[in-house]
C-alpha cells in the first residue's frame, strides 16, 4: 500500500508539472483529465485495500478507515473538479476573461492543491499534518486570486491572512502537545505520532493539553470555517473560480475537520471529555446561528453557498460534540455528503454565473427555460443540500439530530433543528425564484460540455442512491472511523 500512497502524491505533481509544457488547449484539457482520472482511481483502490486489510502504517505514512474516508471525498471531487473545469475554464478563455498562460497556470495549480490535501490525509504525525495544512494554503491562495483584479486580490489577502493566523494557534496547540509528550517520557523517535500519543494520553498534563486543545480548535477551525473564524470563507469561495470553490467548501474544508478529528482521538483521553464537547458544541451551534441571517438576507450566489458550508460545517462540529458513536457516524458521514453536494452546487453555479454574466440572485431568473439540465441539476442539490429526503444529507442531519435525542439533550436537537428550519427556507425561498420565473429575452439555451455533464450526473446519482442505500464497504469504513474518532483503533 505503501506504493499507491507514493502514486497517488506523485500523479498530480506530475499532471502540474507536465501542463506547464504544452502549447494546445486541449492537449491540456485531455491530460489534466487522464492524471486526474488515474488518481482517483490510485485512491479508490487504496480505499478498497483498507476496507479489506485494515490500518496501514509505514514510516511517516498512516492510512485508515478515517483517513479513507476522507481521502474518498477527495478522490471524488478532484476528479469532478477537473471535469467541470474542462467546460468552465474553456468558456472563461473564449470569451477572452483568461489568457492561455492563465490556463496553464490554473491547471498546474489545480493539481498541486489536490497533491497538498492527499498529504494531510496519509502521514501519521501531528507535525506533518500540521504542515500539509498549511501547504493547502499556500497552494490555494493563487487559485482564490486566480482572476488577479481588485475583489479577488482582496479575498486572497484576506484569506491567506485569517488562514495563517489561525494556523499559527493550531501550529502552538502542536508545539505544547509536543512538551507534554516529551514530560510524559515518551521516546524521541514518536515525536507527535498520534498513536504513541494515544498510547500514553493518560499521562500527558491535563492542564497543558486543555489549553494545546484550545489552540487546537480555534486554529484548525479557521481553516474549517467555524464561526467566529469563518470571516475569510465567503470572500474566498465567492471570488475563485467556481470549480475551485467546490474543492475549497468540500475538500479543504473536510481536511482541516480532519485534522481537528485526529487531535481529538488524543486530547479527549488526556482530559475531561465534557470540556472539548461543550466547546465543540457551542462553536458548531454558533456556526449555524451565524450562518442563518446571512443566509436570509444574501444577494449573492456564490456567498449563498458560502454561508451554506459554514452552516455545514456547523453541523458536523455539533456531531463531534454530541461525541456519540451514532452522533460521530453522522458526522463523519456528513463530511462526505456535504463535500459531494456542495462542489456539485458550486460547478452548477459557475455555469450559470457564465450564462448570466453575474453572480447576483436578483438578476438570475428562468433558469429552467434557459439552462433546463442545469437548472434541474441545480434544484435537485439545492434541495439535497438543505436536508430534503431521500438525498443523501438528509440521511447525515437525521442521524445527528438522533443522535442528540439519543444522548440525553432532546433541546439541543430541537434547538439544531430550528436553525436548520431557517436556512431550509431562505435557501428555497431563493432557488424557486431563480428556477423560475420569466428569463431575460437576450439569453438563448446553453449547452456544457460532456465532460461537465458526465460529472454533474455522476454526482447527482451518488447524492440520490447514497440517500437511499450505504453499500456495505462504506457502512462498514464509516463505523470503524466513528469508533477511531471516539478513542479506537
Amino acid at each position: 500500500m505503501r506504493d499507491l500512497i507514493c502514486i497517488a502524491l506523485a500523479l498530480p505533481l506530475a499532471a502540474g508539472i507536465i501542463t506547464m509544457f504544452f502549447k494546445q488547449k486541449s492537449a491540456i484539457k485531455t491530460v489534466n483529465i487522464f492524471f486526474s482520472l488515474c488518481t482517483s482511481s490510485v485512491l479508490l483502490w487504496l480505499i478498497s485495500r483498507i476496507a479489506i486489510e485494515g490500518p496501514f502504517k509505514s514510516g511517516w505514512f498512516y492510512v485508515d478507515a478515517l483517513s479513507a474516508i476522507l481521502l474518498l471525498v477527495v478522490a471524488i471531487l478532484s476528479l469532478t473538479a477537473t471535469l467541470f473545469s474542462a467546460s468552465y475554464m474553456e468558456r472563461e478563455l473564449a470569451e477572452e476573461k483568461i489568457k492561455f498562460s492563465a490556463l496553464k497556470r490554473y491547471y498546474a495549480l489545480l493539481q498541486l492543491f489536490i497533491f497538498t490535501m492527499i498529504g494531510v490525509l496519509v502521514v501519521e504525525n501531528l507535525g506533518l499534518m500540521w504542515v500539509g495544512v498549511e501547504a493547502t494554503t499556500l497552494a490555494s491562495t493563487l487559485l482564490v486570486a486566480f482572476y488577479f483584479n481588485r475583489s479577488a486580490l482582496e479575498a486572497a489577502w484576506k484569506y491567506v491572512m485569517v488562514c495563517n493566523v489561525g494556523i499559527l494557534f493550531a501550529l502552538l496547540g502542536t508545539i505544547l502537545l509536543y512538551y507534554t509528550q516529551v514530560a510524559a517520557g515518551s521516546p524521541e523517535e514518536d515525536a507527535l505520532s498520534w498513536t504513541a500519543l494515544q498510547v500514553i494520553s493518560g499521562q500527558l498534563d491535563p492542564m497543558l493539553v486543555k489549553l494545546a486543545f484550545s489552540f487546537i480548535l480555534i486554529g484548525y477551525g479557521t481553516k474549517a470555517g467555524i464561526a467566529p473564524m469563518h470571516t475569510w470563507l465567503p470572500d474566498a469561495h465567492s471570488q475563485a473560480p467556481s470549480p475551485i470553490s467546490g474543492l475549497l467548501s468540500g475538500a479543504l474544508l473536510s481536511c482541516a475537520l480532519y485534522a481537528i478529528i485526529r487531535n481529538l482521538v488524543v486530547l479527549q483521553a488526556a482530559v475531561d471529555s465534557a470540556f472539548i464537547h461543550s466547546a465543540l458544541l457551542v462553536f458548531g451551534l454558533l456556526s449555524v446561528a451565524i450562518a442563518v441571517p446571512f443566509i436570509l438576507i444574501q444577494h449573492d450566489l456564490k456567498r449563498l453557498l458560502a454561508y451554506s458550508s459554514v452552516e455545514h460545517m456547523g453541523i458536523v462540529t455539533v456531531g463531534l460534540g454530541i461525541g456519540t458513536h451514532l452522533a460521530l457516524y453522522g458526522a463523519i458521514l456528513h463530511i462526505l455528503n456535504h463535500a459531494v453536494v456542495k462542489s456539485l452546487l458550486f460547478n452548477l453555479v459557475g455555469f450559470i454565473s457564465q450564462q448570466y454574466g453575474s453572480k447576483q440572485i436578483m438578476r438570475i431568473r428562468g433558469l429552467f427555460s434557459v439552462m433546463p439540465t442545469i437548472g434541474t441539476m441545480f434544484m435537485l442539490a439545492i434541495l439535497a443540500i438543505v436536508g430534503t429526503p431521500p438525498f443523501s444529507i438528509f440521511l447525515s442531519k437525521f442521524t445527528i439530530v438522533m443522535a442528540a435525542f439519543e444522548a440525553g439533550s432532546p433541546l439541543l436537537g430541537l434547538g439544531l433543528l430550528l436553525l436548520l428550519a431557517g436556512v431550509f427556507a431562505g435557501m428555497l425561498f431563493y432557488t424557486t425564484r431563480m428556477v423560475f420565473g420569466v428569463a431575460p429575452k437576450r439569453l438563448v439555451r446553453m449547452k456544457i460540455g460532456i465532460s461537465a455533464m458526465t460529472a454533474g450526473i455522476l454526482s447527482i446519482i451518488w447524492i440520490v442512491a447514497t440517500g437511499v442505500y450505504l453499500p456495505s464497504g462504506l457502512e462498514q469504513l464509516l463505523d470503524q472511523a466513528a469508533t477511531i474518532a471516539m478513542g479506537g483503533r
